[in-house]
């Protein structure tokens, strides 16, 4: 049985999978964060007034791809969060994200409370903080669910797999309808997406056939069941119909591990498989670094800029975050506690 690095994103190699399953999924992986980075380089340079509805309307179709993919492929590399004792569980999958949640949104919080930088939905204050270590409202919440689930994981361990997945695909249809809704978009969001993260830990074999089997008729094939799908959630505001959005969430995880395998096999040594190596470092860093590039751009460049730059913006500032965020993957890991908690916490 394959078996995973101990990474608190769930990075890292599946050992005993064959090479090329390997590098799809770290491709699969780096397009997601990827994708995340640009959602939220189209919002702070929205909100900073240099919006372009073409960047929206594209990123309100990958929504239904970006983070089921996200949580597939860590539920994936994430084995050891239904094996073992509790014990191993708390200290090599719960600990980790949890500890990276709550320093990072301690420092996410100290960074935005200066003033001086564009805001997005950012805690402020003390009394804003201490309610988002428990119902969070930023882009942290990733690392919060990662938590939850390896909980959830474990404590269901002596239920089949096929009922579990029956049961969160279930808990996802009736909150995406709001049925179940909590009231907190982010407890949402983990009642929603737990059924992609067991398909991954669940469902290697199924992901690694359509990896296997992606020729350019298959991925074509399901890009375009998702584009129409996502399509028609997005422009007819379909997101409330029971079972739609899981729907757009399974085809778009599905074409994305197919048009990965196929990138993989044509281009072997694409930048995203290195991108999914390192996605814990951009995920940790990217707002500040957006946040930041978006407040020196308005000092430099006004709102009402060209609409060919406008076009531009988003590309170049995910790009320049990704970028930087994989180079601040080593001066990071220099300093205890940043990207994984310190070695005494974790000793058994």
């Amino acid at each position: 049985m394959a078996t995973s690095e101990t990474t608190p994103d769930g990075a890292g190699v599946v050992a005993g999978a064959p090479a090329q399953r390997l590098g799809w999924a770290d491709a699969a992986k780096g397009a997601a964060i990827a994708l995340v980075v640009l959602t939220h380089a189209t919002m702070f340079l929205q909100e900073a007034g240099y919006a372009t509805a073409p960047w929206q309307s594209l990123n309100n179709l990958l929504a239904g791809a970006r983070m089921p993919l996200f949580f597939a492929v860590s539920g994936l590399f994430a084995s050891s969060a239904s094996r073992g004792s509790w014990r191993g569980v708390l200290l090599r999958r719960v600990l980790p994200s949890a500890w990276l949640f709550c320093l990072w949104l301690v420092l996410t919080t100290a960074f935005f409370a200066t003033g001086a930088w564009v805001e997005a939905g950012q805690p402020a204050g003390a009394g804003e903080l201490a309610v988002a270590l428990v119902r969070p409202h930023t882009e942290l919440w990733y690392l919060y669910a990662l938590a939850v689930y390896a909980l959830v994981a474990r404590a269901l361990r002596p239920v089949p797999p096929g009922v579990q997945l029956a049961a969160a695909a279930a808990l996802s249809v009736t909150t995406s309808a709001g049925l179940t809704a909590t009231g907190s978009w982010a407890w949402d969001d983990v009642a929603a997406h737990l059924v992609f993260f067991l398909a991954g830990l669940h469902g290697r074999r199924v992901l690694a056939s359509v990896a296997e089997r992606s020729g350019p008729g298959r991925t074509a094939a399901l890009l375009a069941a998702f584009a129409v799908v996502g399509g028609a959630v997005g422009l007819l505001d379909l997101h409330l119909v029971p079972g739609l959005p899981l729907l757009r969430g399974a085809l778009g995880v599905l074409a994305a591990v197919a048009a990965c395998a196929l990138l993989v096999r044509r281009w072997p040594r694409t930048p995203l498989r290195a991108l999914g190596r390192a996605t814990l470092p951009v995920y940790l860093t990217h707002v500040l670094l957006i946040a930041a590039l978006t407040t020196v751009l308005e000092v430099l460049a006004p709102p009402a800029l060209p609409l060919p730059v406008r076009l531009v913006l988003p590309a170049v500032v995910t790009a320049v975050v990704v970028l930087a965020g994989v180079a601040a993957r080593r001066p990071l890991a220099r300093v205890p506690g940043l990207l994984a908690p310190p070695a005494a916490l974790t000793a058994r």
